[in-house]
């Protein structure tokens, strides 16, 4: 009896012992979810569906130019509604789709028909919904339609000051300002025009935050407005940092859901502010080459329970975010990068005559780009047609590997692209030597990732013997990308877009093994 009590105090206590460890894990692990698209217009869309199961109205805002649009996200709260952006002449299939499964009955245009063309609203007047409401907001200039639209949402909180000729600023408050309902009034950096001065005139007395630099709203236009109150940084992403500060002191703003979004472009944090509203949270602005925003995540990572990730991995890459919720970079990690042939060796010829090595040598440098952007030490067997090795086949090898030994490379990935008798073989695949376990995973990673980013066949991970894999002493893969026989994939192989393309889904699949490493 006693050894039954004993075995169960035991198991009793080790139970207890992994609720609290999983406990522990879950409170300091974000949920992370990722919300994009194919481009700008398909990753509204998918926001949208994302947080709104139906609305009565909807905003529609260019997706082209940001003047405009960068005043919708107070209106789009006032609402209750989505912004879906447009391209200037008319909707996309799936935008008046979503239009159609909110339930909308109402439509605000933000912007002038330079903007948003009189087509768009022909566009929504025979979608089908009886009894469709549009209604615009605009004036004959960019500062002019955000008084259009501060009107209607009124100044008794206050409002946001930003300039007008480029779009960071004005993001990094859209959130906030729809969740506080203050309007965001554009300038420029060093004259009000006649429509901003009568409203700032009106409202000396009202709570207002000039959002960014001197270099964006002059010291001038700032005394103007009475007692403002500055919030900037040295760039874009210290702005961003300064006005989360400001609100997340006062309360107003939870960083128990953060969005994260791409500051190098307007689209997906203005689409994604009235979602952010919802639930008052802020949206942090990263550059795939920027690290600045790390430490507000960090710093309160402890009320982070979701990170909601706006844009593909060309926008916000997995090592950032990661960057972001640790606060530490990989920038310890080195990859070696071989560009397969060169010199001597053109590898196989296209039935155009392109030359392997020369498209593996560009899709090379491109991901080492890629790579060294987000913190990574890139070294390159070769970054010219000049090769350090003379023409023999042995040596050439040998000489590969040893460049990445030397370095004390973590992973050695080289680059290919396929070849076969056969003119309609076709697709991807990944290479890795059988023993090597990291560099079956490495293989896994890239081969998933890159037949994502380019959209060939996958014809998965394999095993090969080959010399460079074999011999290093680091994991190491070899990528064929596509086969460079078959015609069509040799036109692909051939153009700066798809190359890019694969240059990011190989570079995405090195992340996130190393990611996976840490």
């Amino acid at each position: 009896m006693n050894l039954r009590k004993n075995i169960m105090f035991v198991l009793f206590a080790f139970l207890c012992v992994i609720f609290a460890f999983n406990f522990k894990v879950y409170a300091s692990s974000p949920n992370i979810s990722r919300t994009g698209g194919k481009d700008r217009y398909d990753t509204s869309v998918k926001i949208s569906e994302a947080n709104f199961t139906s609305s009565n109205y909807v905003v529609i805002a260019s997706g082209e130019n940001f003047p405009d649009a960068l005043c919708a996200a107070p209106l789009a709260k006032k609402y209750n509604a989505p912004i879906l952006i447009t391209e200037q002449n008319g909707l996309r299939d799936d935008a008046i789709s979503e239009i159609k499964r909110l339930g909308a009955k109402n439509v605000l245009i933000v912007g002038g028909e330079g903007a948003v063309s009189s087509n768009v609203e022909s566009e929504l007047k025979n979608i089908g919904i009886m009894g469709t409401s549009i209604s615009r907001f605009s004036g004959q200039t960019r500062y002019d339609t955000s008084i259009e639209v501060a009107k209607n949402i009124g100044t008794s909180n206050g409002y946001f000051l930003a300039s007008g000729q480029n779009f960071p600023d004005a993001l990094s408050a859209a959130s906030i300002a729809a969740s506080k309902q203050m309007p965001i009034i554009l300038t420029e950096k060093d004259y009000m025009e006649a429509s901003v001065k009568q409203f700032v005139d009106n409202n000396k007395s009202k709570t207002s935050y000039i959002i960014g630099g001197e270099g964006a709203v002059s010291d001038t236009i700032a005394n103007y407005t009475g007692n403002s109150k500055r919030l900037s940084g040295s760039n874009r992403y210290e702005t961003n940092s300064a006005v989360i500060n400001e609100f997340l002191k006062s309360g107003f703003i939870s960083m128990n859901t953060v969005y994260v979004a791409g500051g190098n472009g307007f689209a997906d944090a203005l689409s994604s502010s009235s979602a952010a509203a919802k639930t008052n949270s802020p949206i942090v602005l990263v550059d795939n080459n920027n690290m600045s925003q790390q430490s507000i995540v960090k710093n309160n990572i402890s009320s982070v329970s979701s990170v909601k990730i706006i844009g593909g991995t060309g926008v916000v890459t997995d090592a950032v975010v990661n960057s972001l919720l640790n606060g530490s970079t990989v920038k310890s990690k080195t990859v070696t990068l071989d560009a397969g042939h060169g010199g001597y060796d053109s590898g196989a010829v296209g039935p155009t005559g392109v030359l392997e090595k020369n498209v593996n040598l560009a899709v090379t440098l491109k991901i080492g780009e890629i790579l060294k952007q987000n913190g990574i030490n890139v070294v390159y067997t070769r970054t010219s047609d000049n090769v350090s090795w003379p023409a023999d086949v042995n040596e050439d090898l040998q000489k590969r590997c040893e460049i990445s030994d030397a370095a004390g490379s973590d992973y050695f990935v080289a680059i290919h692209m396929n070849s076969a008798d056969a003119e309609a073989a076709s697709g991807t695949e990944t290479y890795y030597y059988s023993s090597s376990t990291d560099g079956k995973e490495l293989a896994s990673d890239i081969q998933s990732s890159l037949v994502n980013a380019i959209d060939l066949t996958d014809r998965g991970i394999k095993t090969a013997n080959y010399y460079v894999i074999k011999n290093t002493a680091a994991p190491a893969v070899l990528v064929e990308v596509g086969f460079i026989s078959n015609l069509e994939e040799e036109k692909l192989l051939n153009s700066d877009s798809f190359q890019n393309k694969a240059a990011q889904g190989i570079a995405n699949g090195i992340l996130e093994k190393i990611n996976q490493d840490k």
